[in-house]
């Protein structure tokens, strides 16, 4: 996991999901002034930054060319 590639995909997942808040909040507050397309258009983000967490912390790390062994091809 790359720690900085992380951060800024959780914090991308911490902006949807205010977008997200606020879009419902609007749409609750004011049904006129928020259409299907804005919840939908919030909803798809708030996932794809999930996904992008996700992935950002399931990956392996990776090591420097200086820890592995130069004579074992891996």
């Amino acid at each position: 996991m790359n720690r900085k590639t992380f951060v800024l995909a959780l914090s991308f997942f911490v902006l949807t999901l205010v977008l997200f808040g606020t879009v419902v909040y609007f749409a609750y507050a004011r049904p006129a002034s928020v259409d299907w397309f804005d919840i939908l258009f919030a909803g798809g983000c708030v996932c794809a930054a999930a996904l992008m967490v996700r992935n950002e912390y399931k990956k392996k790390k990776r090591r420097h060319l200086d820890e592995v062994n130069p004579h074992k091809i891996p």
